[in-house]
């Protein structure tokens, strides 16, 4: 198949000396060696009001940008902030790039400002693998979010609900980009723009100017920067336009979340529990998180487990939260330092072209004669990941089964196994995995959980002795299954890991010893494994995972079938949206499950997902792929099946 145009396009810069970025893209330089930092300080930073509201200590401050470039601005701004704001100051930074530079011309450009190098050091440890869509970057504990966009502004604008107080209008001359100064991006940056929102621009083009008028932008000229007449600034004057996210998944509705409201609970401390409780203590919310098992001592307690993307021939919902959270994972783990193994080789894809059309970067994969290879993929060990996020003065575990949660006024109360009630809690999330579903001495009581469309299915994992010809396996093998070289550091074991099976049904009464035959005959496919006998079996372990119907996970508020039916029926038979409610949730109880045999690649976006839906955040991906992970998805699609309707 014929590979489709990149979304976005990873760009090299042109040193024409050592402090001077060029783009032969546009012909080009990124900012003026002697003057650049002045510039934009003085056209942006100063421009937009954002120096007024550091000063007059705001205590949130918003920016948007079009055009991230090299990152200056941010880093100006960053540097401003982190110099002279007060602790109580927070600041959320939008940014939009659809030709983003590579992190190692960055990291050549800044070794040349001593100045801005320290701040430039803070994104670059972050600066993601350029994929498209949204990117989220946190800086100084939670105080500084960077939502870095990659691709068309004028696509991503729309799919995200923000509004900001202050715009740098960046981007190359509009002569040389006019993409960034169109009617259409400005209609954008308008819908995301409050009363008096000041944005600020180089440019004093006058339909540039003419364009900013005519949606209720008032411009006023000023001096520009060295050589430069002018340059602009511009005051909202209109009003916040209504939402356009569908009411059935709005936020409308959410009990929000605050650190001084009480604790809340979280219900299991696999890698879905670990992730949701690390991301919120780090937002300073105090944790109680219940799990009889200890921690990761189900589903998630492997000796290794892979960190991996899903390949599609174009994307869709699955490949695209794949791609994205195996970029905020690996994130996440250049901090987390617990011992990992990169690489594995996929022998089950020998074309590129799924790769090309789900925009990785080239440096994310190589051609080898037996497949493609991933350096940034690997395996580790789970359950150390789940101790890992665990560690934090805010978080307890506490080893007890919760049989039940009690709605008191505002708060919950759990009721464990022992008998022993809860002190009060604001939330409850639940990150139970399969184990609910097994067992009705493990079950929750908790009616709306029979609801959910999840199954458990069955995988088994075996560890088998090498030989001297497997212990030349230096990198992780898949197909369709998968097996690890020898990693003693990471397992705490000299075996071989053979996995997994998936099985949701029709188990026979040895199935065990099957299944292990079975895995140990795929792995003689690989030339490596090609000697393993049924006889090298050392053991054989049985978990289950919990999985949904399209393979996603769920996130979000707990919701009530009936309630939703009552209030949506009628939704999908020609009524407008504009009349119809928001979303009626359980206010205060939330999901994050679901996520199958992928629950080290998606734990850590997912844990960021519910985060800002408890606190009022912007969502860290596009509204397009969160509706494909919304905790009422289905109970939304059978609304919309014309035989349901029928019988409303």
């Amino acid at each position: 198949m014929k590979p489709r145009e990149k979304r976005i396009q990873a760009v090299r810069i042109e040193f024409r000396d050592q402090r001077t970025p060029y783009s032969p893209l546009f012909q080009d330089i990124y900012f003026s060696t002697s003057t650049g930092v002045e510039e934009s300080s003085y056209v942006y930073l100063e421009g937009s009001g954002f120096m007024d509201s550091l000063q007059n200590k705001t205590q949130k401050i918003s920016v948007g940008e079009i055009g991230f470039g090299v990152g200056l601005n941010f880093i100006l701004t960053l540097k401003n902030f982190i110099e002279h704001s007060s602790h109580e100051q927070r600041l959320t930074y939008y940014s939009f790039e659809k030709f983003p530079v590579v992190k190692e011309d960055l990291y050549q450009l800044y070794d040349a400002y001593p100045d801005l190098k320290p701040t430039a050091e803070l994104l670059l440890s972050q600066y993601p693998v350029l994929t498209p869509g949204v990117h989220l970057l946190i800086f100084l504990g939670g105080r500084v979010k960077l939502y870095l966009g990659l691709g068309d502004a004028q696509a991503l604008l729309p799919q995200m609900e923000f509004t900001v107080n202050h715009w740098y209008w960046d981007g190359f001359a509009p002569s040389r980009n006019p993409d960034a100064f169109s009617e259409g991006l400005f209609h954008e940056i308008a819908l995301h723009s409050n009363h008096h929102t000041q944005g600020a621009s180089f440019t004093a083009a006058g339909w540039v100017r003419r364009s900013l008028e005519l949606l209720s932008f008032q411009i006023a000229k000023r001096p520009g920067f060295g050589q430069k007449r002018e340059c602009i600034t511009a005051t909202f004057l209109g009003s916040q336009k209504p939402s356009r996210t569908p009411p059935w998944f709005s936020n409308q509705e959410l009990k929000l979340a605050h650190p001084d409201a009480g604790p809340i609970a979280i219900i299991g401390s696999g890698l879905a529990g670990s992730a949701i409780a690390q991301v919120l203590a780090k937002r300073g919310f105090r944790i109680q998180i219940y799990d009889p098992n200890g921690v990761a001592n189900r589903a998630s307690s492997n000796s290794a487990a892979l960190f991996n993307t899903q390949l599609s021939k174009l994307p869709n919902p699955i490949s695209r939260f794949s791609q994205a959270s195996l970029v905020h994972f690996l994130s996440e783990l250049e901090h987390l330092h617990i011992p990992n193994k990169r690489g594995i080789l996929r022998t089950d894809h020998t074309e590129t072209d799924p790769l090309l059309n789900s925009d990785y970067p080239d440096s994310f994969y190589k051609l080898d004669e037996r497949g493609i290879f991933f350096p940034d993929c690997g395996m580790l060990n789970p359950r150390e990941l789940c101790k890992k996020r665990l560690l934090h003065h805010l978080i307890s575990v506490i080893p007890e089964r919760v049989a039940g949660v009690k709605k008191i006024g505002e708060d919950f109360e759990l009721t464990l196994q022992s008998g022993k009630t809860s002190e009060p809690v604001a939330h409850v999330i639940y990150a139970l995995g399969a184990d609910p579903k097994l067992s009705d001495q493990e079950k929750l009581t908790h009616p709306l959980l029979d609801t959910l469309p999840t199954r458990p299915i069955r995988g088994q994992t075996v560890l088998i002795q090498s030989n001297p010809l497997s212990e030349t396996l230096k990198t992780v093998l898949v197909e369709e299954g998968y097996a690890s070289p020898l990693a003693p550091e990471i397992t705490g074991h000299p075996y071989h890991l053979l996995g997994a099976t998936y099985q949701a049904k029709g188990i026979a009464e040895n199935q065990e010893e099957m299944d292990s035959e079975k895995l140990i005959q795929e792995a003689k496919r690989w030339p490596e494994l090609s000697e393993v006998e049924v006889k090298d079996l050392i053991s054989s372990k049985v978990g289950y995972r919990l999985s949904t119907p399209d393979k996603l996970p769920l996130i979000g508020p707990l919701c009530d079938p009936e309630v939703l039916k009552s209030t949506y029926a009628h939704a999908f038979r020609g009524s407008k949206v504009s009349d119809l409610p928001a979303l009626p949730v359980c206010k205060g109880e939330w999901l994050i499950t679901g996520l199958g045999s992928r629950g080290v690649t998606y734990s850590s976006l997912a844990a960021e997902i519910l985060a800002a839906l408890m606190t009022g955040d912007t969502l860290p991906i596009e509204m397009d792929l969160f509706e494909h992970l919304h905790s009422a998805r289905f109970f939304i699609r059978n609304l919309k099946k014309p035989e349901l309707n029928s019988n409303s």
